[in-house]
């Protein structure tokens, strides 16, 4: 849909008008009652996939062949079941468009029975439209991400004024999303390496990417052995789309990514925060930002970088009020928890990172910070003052606890065990000269 709907402005927050909320346990945060995607009854009958099929007619009275074939053949709130088998995807057809709103596409057995293969494609699945629930398929070989949600890149913001666009209520649960970012080339330079990617050229877009959604979940999913694991973001790098907000990622095993974070909320719309005039320095999220959201109860290790990040890189961009608890992160490259905030004009506050088991990170150091040794949460603030809420965790087997600079403050009280400095504060090395 085009902008964002029924929305009222509350303080710095924009909140979508719905139902009464309820309590995600063990973490003091509200999720909408009755969010989950395709809810509405189904439309015109139920469609069937099967390899057996053949492409004709409806997919009702008989299954068809193709997944592509049968999005097609789908309408508004209908229902696509899969059968076992592998499908092998041809010219980018796995694409729901905004017309099939309230979709929903399944397996009829277990994700490592039903499978979507996109060797030489873009995408797995390509999801344009509100209220798209899949479930249970491995989605594996893409070029780019295996699944990414994202309204219709013709509807994206053409100026600095133009309206923001947005999709909600998108449901990813219980998928196997695997070796994907195949066009990822290692022998590039990091921030150039998949030049195929119109937002991400430096990673692909990761195994599952949702880009200008809000009210969404992704939940349940194993997602391993792609450039990165599960990202969720507001644009590309200084592409304009439109917020990310209020989703919940939770109970997903993010792990194995070789390249980049296991979970990643870096806000890359340079819109979010006014840079200039008398709101300078002040969000703007009914344009943009990633923000309201909730990471828990998941699982992020051996990730290239970090296990869990919220981030932002220039001016304008903003990660805030987001909420990481209960979460495990080992063995990652970078640290368990990272927040990065490179410039000023920028909106990082309001983080919350609690109940979280850091076991032994930044295997690889940071090469932002300068800390090298082991460390289980990492906090930089390069140009803005920030204080941020990292309480109730469990930090184990690390040189270093919590490392910070002079512009973040710690609030909160933490469990250690064989840590040797439970508060570090480190100088970050200038910035690098422009080319």
């Amino acid at each position: 849909m085009s902008g964002l709907g029924n929305v009222a402005q509350i303080g710095k927050k924009s909140w979508i008008s719905l139902p009464a909320a309820v309590l995600i346990a063990g973490t003091g945060v509200l999720w909408p009652h009755g969010a989950s995607a395709a809810q509405a009854s189904h439309g015109r009958g139920t469609l069937t996939v099967s390899t057996k099929g053949s492409d004709v007619g409806n997919c009702q009275r008989s299954s068809c062949k193709t997944l592509g074939y049968a999005l097609t053949q789908a309408h508004r709130n209908s229902t696509i079941v899969v059968f076992p088998g592998t499908y092998r995807e041809s010219g980018n057809a796995n694409v729901v468009t905004p017309r099939l709103k309230g979709l929903t596409i399944t397996s009829s057995k277990s994700a490592s029975r039903t499978v979507i293969d996109a060797s030489g494609n873009a995408n797995g699945l390509l999801i344009e439209a509100s209220g798209v629930s899949v479930t249970g398929f491995t989605v594996k070989n893409a070029n780019l991400e295996g699944i990414l949600a994202e309204p219709p890149q013709s509807s994206w913001p053409k100026t600095s004024t133009s309206a923001p666009v947005n999709i909600s209520h998108v449901t990813i649960a219980r998928n196997v999303v695997v070796h994907n970012d195949r066009a990822f080339d290692t022998k590039l330079p990091p921030d150039s390496a998949c030049p195929s990617s119109i937002t991400d050229a430096d990673d692909c877009g990761e195994g599952i990417h949702l880009m200008g959604v809000s009210w969404s979940k992704v939940t349940g999913n194993t997602v391993n052995h792609n450039v990165g694991g599960i990202l969720l973001s507001d644009g590309g790098f200084g592409i304009s789309v439109g917020p990310a907000a209020h989703n919940l990622i939770s109970r997903n095993q993010s792990t194995d990514n070789a390249f980049d974070c296991g979970i990643t909320l870096p806000g890359h719309d340079p819109r979010a925060v006014a840079t200039t005039g008398k709101n300078a320095g002040k969000p703007q999220p009914n344009l943009a930002g990633v923000y309201d959201n909730t990471v828990v109860h998941n699982i992020a290790s051996r990730n290239g970088a970090a296990g869990l990040l919220d981030a932002a890189p220039y001016p304008g961009a903003a990660s805030y009020d987001n909420v990481f608890a209960n979460n495990i992160a080992n063995g990652n490259g970078n640290s368990g928890f990272v927040l990065h905030s490179h410039a000023p004009l920028q909106d990082v506050s309001g983080i919350v990172v609690t109940g979280n088991r850091f076991g032994k990170n930044n295997l690889a150091g940071d090469p932002d910070t300068g800390v090298k040794p082991t460390t289980g949460v990492m906090l930089l603030s390069v140009a803005i003052p920030v204080s941020i809420k990292v309480d109730g965790n469990k930090i184990s087997n690390n040189v270093n606890g919590i490392a910070f600079n002079s512009k973040v403050t710690v609030v909160g009280h933490n469990k250690f065990a064989n840590v040797t400095n439970r508060l570090f504060r480190y100088t970050p090395p200038p910035p690098a000269p422009a080319a």
